[in-house]
């Protein structure tokens, strides 16, 4: 494979304990050599930072702020990615990291990659995704909400080449959400989905590659239908955090 620089990027939006699961598993599970540059935002959270913080500390990573809060008007994180990636013009692909997702599988960013590389058609990929980090999200919860992954590359784990397309994409039309107000109704048009529509007028798609990733979904930008499954989502992030956590100790 030829050589390549990946610059990634995570946000942490009162996500602290989710984003240290993030990290931890994510070093965890990639032992072996990948070129990759993370830069870890932070919207001004109000939650105990700490932990996460002493984690950063020892992985030599500083945690930057965005200049926006937890309370800007609408969601920021589209904004912050694309002012991100015209920022790092100087890499061959981007990874885009939400702070509530969880390796589950050793190599899985190495194998996105190689699965990416083999794609001329493919100007990104993503992970299949699992709820509970043991089974794949049913394909019939898929079709009753496409945007999970099959109608835009979801941004919780997106790798993306590096084309002047693609930055031109995101300079002239953003990664953010949009709303298309038809004749009847709205439509919500969430993070990422217009570049993946725009990127899809130049014969382009994302693909989903053969490894799986836990993305525990909505615990910075609360969605209403899903707020009940919060004390359990944090109970089985806790779980894993315990996990990672007393992994790292015993290699010490």
């Amino acid at each position: 494979m030829k050589s390549h620089k990946i610059e990634a990027v995570t946000v942490n939006h009162n996500t602290s304990p989710y984003l240290e699961l993030m990290l931890r598993s994510l070093f965890a599970h990639h032992p072996r050599g990948l070129n990759f540059s993370l830069t870890v935002y932070d919207n001004a959270s109000t939650d105990d930072r700490s932990a996460l913080i002493a984690y950063l500390r020892g992985q030599k990573l500083a945690l930057e702020q965005t200049g926006f809060s937890t309370q800007t008007q609408n969601n920021s994180h589209g904004e912050i990615l694309g002012k991100f990636v015209l920022n790092h013009p100087d890499c061959t692909h981007y990874l885009f990291l939400d702070s509530d997702v969880c390796f589950l599988e050793d190599n899985t960013l190495n194998t996105m990659l190689e699965e990416l590389e083999a794609d001329d058609t493919a100007f990104g990929i993503g992970p299949r995704m699992s709820w509970d980090g043991v089974v794949e999200i049913p394909l019939e919860a898929r079709q009753e909400n496409p945007d999970i992954c099959d109608a835009r590359l979801h941004p919780c784990c997106a790798l993306i080449k590096n084309t002047v397309l693609f930055r031109t994409v995101v300079e002239e039309v953003g990664l953010g959400s949009a709303k298309i107000l038809w004749a009847e109704r709205d439509e919500i048009i969430d993070t990422f989905k217009l570049m993946t529509k725009v990127m899809r007028t130049h014969g382009l798609k994302h693909i989903p590659s053969s490894r799986m990733v836990l993305h525990f979904f909505c615990v910075s930008y609360i969605w209403e239908p899903t707020r009940h499954w919060n004390e359990a989502k944090a109970r089985r992030r806790d779980d894993f955090l315990e996990k990672y956590r007393r992994s790292s100790t015993l290699k010490c």
